[in-house]
């Protein structure tokens, strides 16, 4: 008789349909923990997947903020794409935390943490819910 290996959880992408064709992806930790939510909605699943194509292909490029509302006590992060295009010299924003962090330090932690599931993460195939 041969044991039965636990499946290996990984990180995964959902996509979460919004109203009409509208949709968003949130990137779950191994455990399930939400790490990270797209920064924009998609008109559809083809953008949304060309959106995240892109996003893996090119997470070494990513820069991070952030920031603490004058407002709150949270920290949050939101990572960036370098400008595509020659007329634009602003950054695309393309993900933010999933949750507000009480300390910076957690908060770049939760970056780092977001990093390193991008590099597990079978950006090809996301799940729907």
């Amino acid at each position: 008789m041969s044991a039965r290996r636990p499946a290996v959880r990984m990180p995964r992408v959902v996509t979460v349909r919004g109203t009409g064709a509208q949709m968003t992806w949130t990137l779950l930790a191994a455990n399930g923990r939400p790490l990270a939510t797209s920064a924009h909605l998609f008109a559809g699943a083809e953008e949304l997947a060309a959106a995240l194509r892109e996003l893996h292909a090119d997470r070494r490029e990513l820069r991070f903020g952030l920031m603490q509302p004058p407002s709150g006590r949270a920290w949050h992060w939101t990572a960036y794409l370098p400008a595509r295009r020659s007329d634009s010299q602003q950054r695309q924003a393309v993900a933010r935390s999933a949750r507000g962090y009480l300390r910076m330090d957690q908060c770049r932690r939760g970056a780092e943490g977001f990093t390193a599931a991008l590099e597990l993460v079978n950006i090809a195939w996301p799940t729907g819910t």
